[in-house]
């Protein structure tokens, strides 16, 4: 049996029981003394001080970040930049051409040659121009003939000499401001003239005309019935690209189809390809 507790062993264990207690309920949490009221929220949440950003931080002096040296010493060029700011541009463009029609006695091979086309431009809007132009092409042709078996001889079918083509007319351009380069569109109309060599047979320059008014490009039928020079109504749409060598001086490309009204079905008949070069006030 266990014997009897004495006051000294009783207090002892209280002792330690009030330790255990003091440790698991209050020994871990900070002394009083340290503790920090929270602040007391306010009434409306966006009243609250912004958190702040790094990037609200002032920029670093030169040399460290560069700003303070482009904004404050360095030289501003005077120099314009490339811009299509004109009201005139005049353009002369050497020009290569191929006539893509069958003439009488040389078959249906394109007649290649060259020659030269000037432009004239008015601007009416930012980006649309009315532009007059004029150009001439000279296209070398060869004799051409045949051999008769019937008769043994050699036949003459078509004259050597120069095929002249002139054209003139007007048109619409837009322009494509985009800085340095400037696409071009044209669409037009105009007259185009055409003189072959003299005739070696009928339906060509100064000859009969053959047989249901026949003759030529370039060519009508008159009352006498003979060949004889007469312009023709045509249409045309081109397509360019200057590249602008300051506020003055452009150079470029360009490309021209054109098509006779009275035969749209055919295209081209007369193809241009242009080396530009355009001065502008």
């Amino acid at each position: 049996m266990l014997g009897p507790v004495s006051d000294h062993q009783r207090g002892t264990r209280r002792g330690l029981v009030g330790l255990t207690l003091l440790l698991f309920v209050g020994g871990w949490g900070p002394p009083t003394g340290a503790r920090v009221e929270a602040p007391a929220p306010p009434d409306d949440p966006f009243e609250a001080p912004t958190p702040r950003d790094p990037d609200d931080a002032p920029f670093m002096p030169a040399p460290h970040n560069q700003l303070g040296q482009w904004s404050a010493g360095r030289e501003r060029p005077l120099t314009r930049g490339f811009d299509d700011d004109h009201w005139v541009q005049l353009t002369a463009a050497p020009t290569y051409a191929a006539l893509h029609v069958p003439f009488i006695g040389r078959g249906s091979t394109p007649l290649r040659g060259g020659g030269a086309t000037l432009e004239l431009d008015l601007r009416v809007l930012r980006w649309l121009f009315v532009r007059v132009y004029g150009g001439h092409t000279l296209h070398p042709v060869f004799e051409e003939t045949t051999y008769d078996e019937d008769e043994g001889e050699v036949v003459l079918l078509a004259n050597e000499g120069v095929v002249h083509a002139t054209n003139t007319g007007a048109a619409l351009v837009y322009a494509l401001d985009i800085g340095r380069f400037v696409p071009r569109v044209d669409v037009g109309a105009g007259l185009l003239f055409v003189r072959s060599p003299p005739a070696a047979q009928p339906g060509q320059w100064g000859a009969e005309c053959r047989q249901g008014g026949v003759c030529d490009l370039g060519l009508s039928c008159n009352a006498e019935e003979i060949c004889r020079p007469t312009p023709f109504p045509e249409v045309h749409a081109g397509i360019g690209l200057d590249i602008l060598l300051g506020q003055r001086w452009a150079v470029g490309l360009s490309v021209r189809y054109y098509a006779l009204l009275q035969a749209l079905s055919q295209l081209p008949v007369y193809l241009h390809g242009s080396a530009r070069l355009s001065v502008r006030f």
